[in-house]
């Protein structure tokens, strides 16, 4: 999708909680790095089953209401924030999950908070933000951490997390680009494929190498202006993962990891700052 002029949108997710908030703030900032337009949407669902039909038709309508008002909300906030950016509301009934994997397919890139109003509240990272970030078609970033926005400037470089598989491309040119864009360094962690128990041993082999050799010669071809500096791990995944995030302004894997149920989940639910999730390639 995009704003006829070519240029494709950024999603946003908002439902006016504080972390929608953060989300906002992360959104607008992707939309003026990369000219392009934000669509804020807001889902909303009738929650209630077996109700009278005069009953029920006058919840959705106090439902409907009740999202356009978080809507305006959002985009005033954003109008706010900045003068650059077209902002456009969507509001969707059904599933938030869905409706936002179904806005991800025109999407340049789909923005979310962490957690979301209600129950999902109380828990690490909300069931709408594990989903999209496993089922969308665009890249996803899950907005974690105490203020963590991402401004020009900050020392802290975009780690990326890869396997050494073509698939991981995706994930390497998201992240020289984000690197590139903010002015960052971008640091490479290899994640053995099949989730070796200690990729320790397997990095002293000459062989073991040959991934991050292969990383950097990609970003170098494709992002020659970005400050490269690859890292080899000499712990196993999950603790060498959670040293890379303590230090990392953005924390990218590819969907298409081997282990992305394990790897990607797991950064999805601990880790301390925001999750970028890149889908393989579209192929023509």
């Amino acid at each position: 999708m995009s704003d006829g002029s070519g240029a494709r949108e950024v999603v946003v997710g908002f439902d006016g909680s504080v972390h929608a908030m953060q989300a906002l703030d992360w959104a607008l900032d992707e939309a003026e790095l990369r000219g392009s337009p934000l669509v804020l949407c807001h889902a909303w669902q009738w929650p209630y089953q077996g109700v009278r039909p005069d009953l029920e038709e006058a919840g959705r309508r106090s439902l409907r209401g009740a999202a356009q008002h978080v809507l305006a909300h959002g985009v005033e906030c954003a109008r706010q924030r900045t003068a650059g950016v077209a902002v456009r509301p969507v509001s969707e009934e059904g599933s938030a999950a869905e409706r936002l994997t179904e806005l991800s397919a025109g999407a340049e890139l789909l923005v979310l908070g962490s957690r979301g109003l209600g129950r999902l509240a109380r828990v690490p990272v909300g069931s709408v933000a594990a989903h999209v970030a496993m089922h969308a078609l665009c890249p996803v970033i899950v907005v974690r951490g105490v203020g963590a926005l991402p401004r020009l400037g900050d020392p802290r470089p975009v780690v990326v997390v890869v396997d050494g598989s073509p698939a991981a491309d995706g994930a390497l040119s998201f992240a020289a680009r984000e690197a590139e864009s903010r002015q960052l360094p971008l640091k490479i962690v290899y994640s053995p494929a099949g989730g070796e128990a200690s990729p320790a041993a397997a990095l002293r082999r000459s062989s073991a190498h040959e991934p991050m050799e292969r990383a950097v010669a990609v970003i170098k071809e494709r992002h020659p202006d970005a400050r490269t500096h690859p890292e080899n791990p000499l712990a196993p995944p999950p603790e060498a993962l959670r040293e890379a995030a303590q230090e990392a302004r953005l924390l990218v894997v590819g969907a298409a990891h081997p282990a992305f149920g394990s790897v990607a989940q797991w950064l999805l639910y601990n880790a301390v700052c925001p999750i970028a999730v890149v889908p393989p390639a579209r192929t023509s």
